[in-house]
């Protein structure tokens, strides 16, 4: 799943794969993330124009293209059971939970 943080408005800081930041306490300081995005045509048009961002690249996550480039991503937050399908077990999971 990927996470986010986020600022005192609930703009998106980073996204990441990976737990972050790192707390050495333990606790988790990040949102999960679902990606659903509003777009206007121009404002995709211009995500679209937009070069691609170094860290976008290593984390594999376009969000950070937008972010890179100085955008806004607002977050909000909802109440989900939700987890990501990005290998075949998690197809497997998906599959035997919604009994396909």
């Amino acid at each position: 799943m990927v996470k986010v943080i986020t600022d005192v408005d609930h703009n998106a800081i980073y996204f990441s794969r990976s737990p972050i930041p790192f707390n050495r306490s333990g606790e988790a300081n990040y949102f999960g993330h679902i990606g659903i995005y509003g777009f206007t045509k121009k404002s995709l048009h211009d995500f679209c124009a937009l070069g691609e961002a170094p860290l976008e690249d290593i984390e594999k996550l376009e969000q950070l293209r937008a972010l890179y480039h100085g955008k806004k991503i607002s977050m909000v937050k909802v109440a989900s059971a939700g987890f990501g399908i990005d290998t075949v077990e998690d197809l497997e999971r998906a599959k035997k939970i919604f009994g396909v």
